[in-house]
Order: C-alpha cells, then sequence, then structure tokens
C-alpha cells in the first residue's frame, strides 16, 4: 500500500504540475523540425515525418509521427498511432498502435495495446500491457498484468503478473511483493518477493527470495513459493515450497518447511535445506 501512496502521488503531482502551467490560450506551430502544439483540450490526427509536441490537459490523437512523439497532459488518449518513438507523460495514458522505437509512459493508469520495436520504460501505479516489446520492459508500478511477448523484464511492483500464452524471451528481474506468472520464460529469473506463483516455464535457472517479512501474524502466502509448471531448476530461499508440477533438474531450496508436494509434483533432484533463523533477504 506505501509503494502504492508513493507512486500515486508522485504521478499526481507531475500531472498537477502540467495541467496548471498550461496557457488558456491554445497555440500552434510547425516547422521542418516538426509540430509543437500547447493548448487546453485537443483533438487532432497527425501526419508529420518529423517530431511533434502536445502539451495540454485532455489530449485525444491519432494518426502517424515519423519522429518522436512527446505528449504531456492529465488524460491522455492515443488511437491507432504509428510513431518513430514515443514519450508520454499524463495521469491517465492510454495508447494502441506501433512504437518503431523506443517508448517512455509515466502516468497513475496506463494502458499500452500494441508493439514497441524497441525497449519500454514505464512507471506508474497500474499497468495493462497487451502488445509485444521487442526490447527491454524496464518498469516500477503499483500492479502490471503483461499479455503478449517481451524481450525481457525488470520491475519493481506490489503485484505482476504474466498471463497464459506470454513469452519472455530473455531474463526477468523483479521485485515485487506478489508475482504471478503464467507465461514461456526463455532465460533466467531472478526474484525478491513476498510470494510467487508460477505456472508457466522456466528454461533457465531460478532465483528466489520470498521473505515471509516481520509480521507477527503471517498470512498463509507469506514467504510461499508454488510451482506449478515446469521449472528447469535453480535456488529457492523461502518459508513454505509446494509442488505440485515439474521439475527437471537440481533444485536446492531453504525453507522453514520440507517442500511438499501435490497432486503429479515431482522435483528428483532436488535439495532440501533447513533455514533456521536465517532471513531470505539478499
Amino acid at each position: 500500500m506505501k509503494n502504492r501512496l508513493l507512486l500515486s502521488t508522485v504521478t499526481a503531482t507531475a500531472v498537477i504540475l502540467v495541467a496548471c502551467g498550461l496557457p488558456p490560450v491554445s497555440s500552434s506551430s510547425s516547422a521542418q523540425d516538426g509540430t509543437r502544439i500547447t493548448g487546453g483540450d485537443i483533438r487532432l490526427s497527425l501526419n508529420e515525418d518529423a517530431d511533434a509536441r502536445i502539451t495540454g490537459a485532455d489530449i485525444r490523437l491519432d494518426g502517424r509521427v515519423g519522429g518522436e512523439l512527446r505528449v504531456a497532459g492529465a488524460d491522455i488518449t492515443l488511437r491507432d498511432m504509428s510513431v518513430g518513438s514515443l514519450s508520454a507523460t499524463g495521469a491517465d495514458v492510454s495508447f494502441s498502435g506501433a512504437v518503431l522505437g523506443n517508448a517512455s509512459v509515466t502516468g497513475a493508469d496506463i494502458s499500452i495495446r500494441g508493439n514497441i520495436d524497441g525497449d519500454l520504460r514505464v512507471r506508474g501505479a497500474d499497468l495493462r500491457l497487451e502488445g509485444n516489446v521487442a526490447g527491454e520492459v524496464d518498469g516500477s508500478f503499483a500492479d502490471a498484468s503483461f499479455n503478449g511477448r517481451l524481450g525481457s523484464l525488470r520491475a519493481n511492483g506490489a503485484d505482476i503478473r504474466l498471463a497464459a500464452g506470454s513469452t519472455v524471451d530473455g531474463d526477468v528481474r523483479l521485485n515485487a511483493a506478489a508475482f504471478d506468472s503464467r507465461a514461456a520464460i526463455g532465460g533466467t529469473m531472478y526474484a525478491n518477493v513476498r510470494t510467487a506463483r508460477l505456472g508457466g516455464t522456466v528454461s533457465g535457472d531460478v532465483d528466489i527470495n520470498a521473505d515471509e517479512g516481520n509480521r507477527r501474524r503471517l498470512r498463509d502466502t507469506d514467504g510461499l513459493v508454488e510451482i506449478s509448471g515446469e521449472l528447469s531448476g535453480g535456488t529457492i530461499c523461502a518459508r513454505r515450497v509446494v509442488i505440485s508440477g515439474t521439475v527437471t533438474g537440481p533444485l536446492n531450496v531453504r525453507a522453514l518447511e520440507p517442500v511438499s508436494f501435490t497432486g503429479n509434483g515431482t522435483a528428483p533432484q532436488l535439495e532440501y535445506t533447513p533455514r533456521g533463523t536465517d532471513r531470505c533477504r539478499r
């Protein structure tokens, strides 16, 4: 909750500063270096070979920008867009379309649907991404859900979810309260979490620290790692580990409780070590 409040406060403050700084009268200019528009509520179809700079309150755009599209406002909707690169800052930011290069998005409520051929840097409270990012996704947020294909993922958040059918070609590195993955991860996975549920596959090794914290009253999920998919192996430190899926290679577990197997769970090369009073923090 604290992370969510901090993220929301920072984002809201940035948006208020943008909105309060808007001039009362709209202005626009077009030159060889691109288009610049400043105003209140903006509705516009773009067809720009160079860059475009749009600053307003309620912004609705569609069309094409060959260079960089830079947008700042309160409520931003970019629909059916094709842009060379993207930079967007607002409270609510919705993007659908294609980015041929890199994208950077900051906002409270962020929705991205489409393809990004480069890297994506995102800072916000709530993120929903449906589509493909060829490069790295670097994110800090409260809640995030991913449905599509990512090059790699580096994230800090409260709740992070990778939907079934999704793919991460490279590594996943994250700090989160709760992590739920139904995706196919092609690289290795490094995770510092409170809870991890792994229902997909991980081709490389996992390195998971699921620390239950210092709470007097633990939830049943604090310090829990559930494996219902297929892992290659790796290292896990947790309060308890439950396996209903398959671990094909060596798996080293340090936990307060012996590893529990349910259903058809199997890990033939499991090595369990009682954790004792040691913590799972790095």
